[in-house]
């Protein structure tokens, strides 16, 4: 069959399609991958022939509209800025797409885009699987992970009625009126309601690319047509690669496991401040740190509060297969890769978030007992800061940590769990 991926966002949005897609050609199928700019040569490294088709995401992560309009406390400039980016640089995408999907028989995506690669789909006669990396539909057992609707959520019998709500708002805020423009264009008749309700009548199979033990209870209560095949992730082409470059590998060599730090492709407002603190308590504590700086790396090497002495290593980005199980313990954001990532090394875990499923991710944690969680914001609070480190320093969280780590689906596993739910889905 011929298999078109829409892959947009972020490195922890494109590596599990990625993964998905390897493969899928491994086992024939013919695969045509599009993704942003910024990640073509990641996909290329991870054994991908990807093509561009989104504008590059790390600029969005960075600008205004991310930083401070999607966080602000006003309904409406949320609203607003949640419209923004949902269309940024839609049309461009719509048009490579609907090259790239010539000839599709199935037509996959991650979570960013979804409801125009479905439409898209449906206007080629394709098939239309998505790949969720986090709990999105309504469920009595996994709250909305949004701070004003949270308190409510985790109420069993209101959560349903708290995600439906939610699903709602999203379509008539923001999908709705970027689906019906393309529609237009397309010559389609309008949506008759939310992707949801849609694919729930085409009885169309969700793909969970998580760890079923992180949410015990959602696999019976979805059933069958969501299936939870475990964390899906890639390594680079050529093995295992260690670090970003050979004197990383050789401090690692130098001494012992270090703790990660690091926030994926996440800008943070005062990365000198953040990052320094979260060091400094580290250093306070006799550990090393390895700091994964991202886009946050001019700020933190410049920063005089994170001197590399020996017991600290600054690098760019490092790849989490091969570091992290050379790690004893991580601080990082609560992407859904990374918290993977993390849980398979079998490293307790502080997930300090900023927003999303972040928070879930944060919960989810805490409730298996692998490590914390607090807010991003909260790093830099010396009380909360010093909780969060004595509970993924205890001994005893790291054995409940190794133990999960032995029990998690394989990633080969769970990519070919991925492919038999596509392949049946024809």
């Amino acid at each position: 069959m011929r298999v078109a991926f829409a892959l947009n966002g972020s490195r922890g949005d494109v590596q599990p399609g990625l993964a998905v897609a390897k493969a899928l050609t491994e086992r024939g199928h013919d695969v045509a991958v599009g993704v942003p700019e910024n990640l073509l040569e990641f996909s290329t490294d991870h054994g991908v022939d990807a093509t561009v088709f989104a504008p590059d995401t790390a600029d969005l992560l960075a600008s205004p509209l991310v930083q401070r309009d999607l966080k602000s406390r006003n309904p409406r400039t949320r609203s607003r800025a949640l419209r923004e980016v949902t269309g940024f640089g839609a049309t461009a995408m719509d048009e490579r797409f609907l090259e790239i999907s010539d000839g599709a028989d199935l037509v996959v995506t991650g979570l960013m885009g979804q409801e125009r690669a479905a439409t898209i789909a449906e206007y080629r006669g394709a098939r239309y699987v998505p790949l969720h990396y986090c709990p999105i539909r309504p469920s009595r057992s996994v709250p909305v992970p949004l701070g004003p609707l949270a308190h409510l959520a985790a109420v069993p019998r209101l959560s349903v009625a708290v995600w439906r709500g939610v699903e709602l708002a999203y379509w008539h805020l923001s999908a709705k009126s970027s689906d019906a423009a393309l529609r237009r264009r397309l010559g389609m008749a309008p949506a008759s309601g939310p992707l949801a309700d849609r694919l729930a009548d085409a009885d169309t199979p969700e793909i969970q690319a998580y760890e079923p033990g992180l949410f015990p209870r959602l696999a019976d209560e979805w059933g069958a047509h969501r299936p939870m095949t475990g964390f899906l992730t890639t390594t680079p082409d050529g093995g295992d690669t260690g670090a970003d470059d050979a004197d990383t590998a050789a401090w690692l060599d130098a001494g012992p496991p270090p703790v990660y730090v690091g926030f994926g492709s996440m800008p943070l407002t005062d990365a000198a401040a953040t990052v320094g603190a979260v060091v400094g308590a580290l250093r306070d504590r006799g550990k090393r740190v390895l700091v994964a700086a991202g886009p946050n790396l001019a700020v933190v090497t410049e920063s005089e509060s994170i001197d590399e002495r020996p017991d600290v290593r600054v690098v760019g980005s490092a790849d989490h297969a091969s570091v992290l199980p050379r790690c004893a313990a991580a601080v990082h954001h609560g992407g859904a890769g990374t918290t993977g990532a993390s849980l398979r090394a079998g490293l307790p875990t502080l997930i300090a978030a900023f927003s999303a499923d972040q928070p879930m991710w944060g919960r989810a944690i805490v409730d298996s007992g692998l490590g914390a969680t607090c807010p991003i914001g909260k790093l830099t609070d010396t009380a909360v800061l010093a909780s969060a480190l004595s509970v993924i320093l205890d001994d005893a969280v790291a054995n409940r940590c190794s133990d999960f780590s032995g029990a998690m689906i394989d990633p080969t596993t769970a990519a070919n769990a991925a492919v038999e739910t596509m392949e049946s889905a024809l």
